[in-house]
C-alpha cells in the first residue's frame, strides 16, 4: 500500500512526488513488489541507485549495496536534490553483495538491472543467494532480473546511461565500470565478465540454497516467461 505522502501533492521543495504513472518500466515493476511486499527493502547490485531512489520516493525505507566505489558515490550524489525525508530513507553501502551481512533482516530483497550476471561462477552465484537467503525475513521474498541466453553478444547495465540500458552491439564479456580517473593516478577502467545464467540454473541455485522460485515473467508489465524473451524476471521465497 502507497503511504498518504505518495498520494498527496508537491512536497516541501514544491516538487511533484515520483508517480507510478510514466514510470520506466522495471521502476515501476520494483515500485509495485515493494507495495505488494513492503519494506524495508535491500537492493543488491544497486549501481548509480535508479532502483533506491525510486523507492525512496514512494516512502520505502531501502539499503541499496553496491561493490562499486564509484557507482555508491554517484548514488550519494543525487541526495543533495531530494527532500529530507526521502533522503533520510536511503542508505547505500559499498560492499561485495556476496560478502555482505547486517542485522537486518527484510522483507524483500532486489536484485536489478542484471546483477545476478555479474556473477561468474556457480559458487559466485551460490554466494550472492546465500546474502539473498541470510537477510530475507521469514516468508520474505527476493525478485531479480536477468537477460536471457541471448542469440546475438549483448552487453548488460551501462553505467553511463541513465536507465542502465541494454546495449546490444557490443562484444559480450567487454563491459566497462567507467569509474572517474583520479588526478595522477592510472586508468581506473576495469573488465567484468559477464555471465548467461539459464533459467533452470537460477532456479537450481536459489533451490539448493532454500529458497523456493515462484514466479517467472519475461517482460515487466508481468508478461508471462518465454524461451524467446530477451529477459527473466523471477520472484523466490522462504
Amino acid at each position: 500500500m502507497l503511504v498518504p505522502e505518495q498520494m498527496s501533492g508537491n512536497d516541501a521543495r514544491g516538487r511533484t512526488p515520483l508517480s507510478l504513472v510514466g514510470q520506466e518500466p522495471d521502476l515501476l515493476f520494483y515500485t509495485r513488489q515493494a507495495a505488494e511486499h513492503g519494506g524495508p527493502v535491500l537492493v543488491l547490485g544497486s549501481a548509480n541507485g535508479r532502483v533506491p531512489w525510486a523507492l525512496a520516493g514512494h516512502g520505502f525505507t531501502v539499503v541499496g549495496v553496491d561493490p562499486s566505489e564509484v557507482m555508491v558515490r554517484l548514488s550519494e550524489e543525487r541526495r543533495g536534490v531530494e527532500s529530507d525525508d526521502v533522503s533520510a530513507r536511503a542508505r547505500f553501502l559499498s560492499v561485495d553483495p556476496r560478502a555482505l551481512r547486517l542485522e537486518e533482516r527484510f522483507p524483500l530483497v532486489l536484485a536489478p538491472q542484471h546483477a545476478l550476471g555479474l556473477m561468474s561462477t556457480r559458487d559466485d552465484l551460490d554466494g550472492f543467494l546465500a546474502t539473498v537467503r541470510h537477510h530475507l525475513s521469514p516468508g520474505g521474498t527476493f525478485v531479480f532480473d536477468v537477460l536471457n541466453a541471448p542469440r546475438e553478444p549483448v552487453l548488460a547495465r551501462d553505467e553511463d546511461a541513465p536507465g542502465g540500458a541494454v546495449e546490444p552491439k557490443r562484444p559480450l564479456f567487454a563491459r566497462h565500470l567507467r569509474e572517474r580517473r583520479v588526478p595522477g593516478g592510472a586508468s581506473p577502467i576495469r573488465r567484468l565478465k559477464l555471465r548467461h545464467f539459464t533459467p533452470d540454473e537460477l532456479e537450481a541455485a536459489l533451490t539448493a540454497i532454500g529458497l523456493i522460485p515462484r514466479e517467472r515473467y519475461g517482460r515487466f508489465d508481468g508478461k508471462p516467461f518465454d524461451l524467446e524473451d530477451s529477459r527473466y524476471l523471477g520472484v523466490a521465497g522462504l
